[in-house]
């Protein structure tokens, strides 16, 4: 799988109302050390970190009178999962304080088996030990058979040792734990088989994914890219040009876009997606290659038109 930069975004809400928060301090960190400067929510509660390469991150939300949030994100080749933080307001009977649980489900959990998966996540995250972080999940899966959250995790700390079949085993394991509920678990193997060039398999997991959040541009850059690996140029198009719509700043999605436009023969096109992944990423790993491709292809259409 190749390596290049994304956008870590989302929205930061009000646990309870689900209301935007603005001016809430964000972090990004890896292995504990923080990897890009603060952003601060906007109007809307978003936020945005930008040219983040692939691999596991902490993000940690900060404001006052307002406990503190802590989640994951993984970074993978298709891009990062959009990201939804709900800030609990500080109240007596809520002690300020990071990890509070939000939903019906969650409250379910047994404590061990939370205690359990906030290890992993720790071993995962902060130590950057997917080996160790491995059998804290399965610990947790021990105590709840259906925490399907957990295999997604196991699937992530897999990825990172590059043990694929046993990141799309557990993958495979959440989807069907969360009846095909679960966006994360769906997009993140629909990546890994696009990955792996096994398109026929990521397309159908790909469209659930963006059936499952249509807000999201995820769904339809994988099955973007899982189109243009069956060559069916037109399909392929239409679902990338709806990703770039969703998420304009993804640099990605111009190069999925380019490779559309190519089997289309739009050539010009291709000259235009080239300019606009190399205006988001005028420096980054795959730069000069696209660069390189760029000039070559506009070389071929000056001596086409003489």
């Amino acid at each position: 799988m190749g390596v290049t930069g994304h956008a870590v975004s989302g929205k930061v809400r009000e646990a309870g109302t689900d209301a935007p928060i603005q001016g809430v301090s964000l972090e990004i960190a890896s292995s504990g050390n923080q990897f890009r400067p603060s952003v601060i929510s906007g109007t809307s509660g978003d936020f945005s970190f930008n040219t983040i390469p692939e691999g596991q991150y902490n993000l940690t939300a900060k404001k006052d009178g307002y406990e503190t949030a802590t989640m994951s994100v993984m970074v993978f080749t298709g891009g990062a999962p959009a990201v939804v933080i709900s800030l609990r307001k500080v109240t007596p009977e809520t002690p300020h304080g990071p990890g509070e649980l939000t939903t019906t489900r969650q409250l379910a959990i047994p404590q061990k088996a939370r205690q359990a998966f906030e290890k992993g996540r720790k071993l995962l995250e902060e130590k950057g030990d997917p080996a160790k972080a491995i059998p804290e999940f399965q610990k947790a899966i021990d105590f709840y058979p259906s925490y399907y959250e957990a295999y997604t995790e196991i699937g992530v700390a897999n990825y990172s040792l590059r043990n694929f079949r046993d990141t799309e085993e557990a993958l495979k394991k959440a989807i069907q734990l969360s009846s095909h509920k679960d966006a994360q678990s769906t997009f993140l193997l629909s990546d890994l088989y696009n990955g792996q060039q096994r398109y026929a398999e990521a397309e159908p997991l790909a469209r659930e994914s963006a059936a499952l959040e249509e807000s999201s541009w995820r769904g339809p850059f994988e099955l973007a890219r899982a189109l243009v690996g069956l060559k069916r140029g037109a399909e392929a198009e239409a679902s990338a040009q709806k990703a770039q719509e969703l998420k304009p700043d993804n640099a990605p999605v111009y190069l999925t876009l380019a490779n559309a436009h190519m089997l289309e023969q739009k050539y010009p096109a291709v000259l235009q997606d080239f300019d606009s992944y190399l205006k988001l990423v005028p420096s980054g790993p795959l730069s000069d290659n696209v660069r390189q491709r760029r000039e070559k292809l506009q070389h071929e259409l000056q001596q086409a038109s003489q």
